[in-house]
């Protein structure tokens, strides 16, 4: 059995582990908190690109929103690059196993996540690193939107749809949502403008820049949900670490305290069973 000296040394390593534990649940709380803002402002905002969109379809009969029979999906899931957060990257596995057909083209984001389907041999056309913070959005929304267009701009692909994680009312679900075309009944359902607006540029154009817009928006949404769910995942997995930290240093403490108490007890024993205690 280890004495007390050595079930001390594991009680520190155990407080050292702790510690990084609970530096790992205040960043990942500050991360979803930030996202939170983030989160609400872009929806605003791509709903009203939205309407702009069904202001330029309102206005010019000839600009039409059709599915392409035979046009090929291009499916930009979103994982993550950094473990700790459970089962975040087998729960959009699990999704994507239920929404890819063999046609589309599977764009992968997150080394976690490219694990995941790789285990279960989901093979994919485009990979990308994810990010680890806010501040790592824009350069990975930028090299991400630049090949979704890639693949717009080809004419066998005219679908596009994401796939990513949500917090919905403090628990998490699985998005699949078809951004190209937008949705025919949402757009046409969006009030138009009261008066019409005045429209300088060429409609075609102007509808061109605008589905541009509506499509980097939706990605760039899709990088701040999936990073916030990511990190809610990592918090509750932490939070149960901390939880068996706890109790594993509880118990050691425990462990220590009778140890010591025994080593103590066979001093004073050997002391007593050497004479020197009577000794004048």
């Amino acid at each position: 059995m280890s004495g007390s000296a050595d079930v001390e040394k594991k009680i520190r390593v155990f407080s050292d582990i702790g510690d990084i534990i609970d530096a790992m649940k205040a960043y990942a709380g500050v991360v979803i908190r930030k996202t939170e803002g983030i989160i609400t402002n872009i929806r605003e905002y791509e709903r009203n690109v939205l309407l702009a969109l069904a202001e330029v379809i309102s206005a010019e009969t000839g600009i039409t929103l059709v599915e392409r029979k035979g046009a090929k999906r291009l499916v930009v899931a979103f994982g993550s690059s950094q473990g700790l957060c459970g089962a975040y990257n087998e729960k959009i596995t699990d999704a994507l196993t239920a929404v890819i057909n063999r046609a589309d083209a599977l764009f992968v984001i997150g080394r976690r996540l490219r694990s995941s389907l790789d285990s279960r041999r989901i093979s994919h056309a485009i990979y990308q690193d994810s990010i680890a913070g806010v501040s790592g959005i824009e350069q990975a929304w930028r090299e991400c939107i630049s090949r979704v267009m890639e693949f717009y701009r080809n004419e066998e692909y005219y679908t596009v749809t994401l796939v990513f994680s949500a917090i919905t009312e403090k628990q998490a679900e699985i998005a699949v949502e078809r951004i190209l075309p937008p949705r025919i009944d949402a757009v046409r359902s969006a009030p138009a403008l009261k008066p019409s607006s005045l429209m300088y540029l060429d409609p075609e154009v102007l509808f061109a820049r605008i589905m541009e817009l509506f499509i980097g928006i939706s990605i760039y949404r899709g990088f701040v949900e999936s990073l916030r769910s990511e990190n809610w995942y990592r918090l509750r997995s932490m939070e149960g670490a901390s939880e068996n930290i706890a109790r594993h240093i509880s118990e050691m403490e425990s462990l220590r305290k009778y140890l010591r108490q025994e080593e103590i007890t066979g001093e004073m024993l050997e002391i007593l069973g050497s004479g020197g205690f009577f000794r004048r």
